[in-house]
């Protein structure tokens, strides 16, 4: 069994991870990799307590914020890159350098209709 120490210490662990979430969302998407994991350990942090600690209920906060955020990057950046021309052409130079393919001939191949 885990003292109140050991709560405390992944509770703590939670909401640093938590925070860190946040700002991790910006850089390919490790904020919901994080953000998951400070929920988890939020979660986890209570074991036989009978209420969460307040560091796990604001880690749990924190962290569906970076999950929130971090999924909203991804479909701005989606949608980006499948609207705008200018940053299709330099993802399909990028996909061609290091896969030998455009990212227009893998969509292709993926049945994904493309708007040419």
């Amino acid at each position: 069994m885990m003292g109140n120490d050991g709560h405390l210490a992944l509770a703590g662990t939670a909401l640093v991870m938590g925070l860190a979430s946040i700002p991790l969302c910006l850089f390919l998407n490790l904020g919901v990799v994080i953000g998951g994991i400070a929920i988890v350990l939020a979660i986890l942090s209570k074991g036989t307590l009978e209420k969460l600690l307040p560091q796990a209920k604001k880690a749990i906060i924190y962290g569906t914020i970076g999950i929130i955020v971090g999924y909203g990057v991804f479909a701005y950046d989606l949608h980006t890159v499948l609207t705008d021309p200018e940053y299709r052409a330099q993802l399909n130079a990028v996909s061609e350098q290091m896969n030998g393919v455009s990212f227009d001939d893998m969509l292709k191949d993926l049945g994904v209709p493309l708007d040419d």
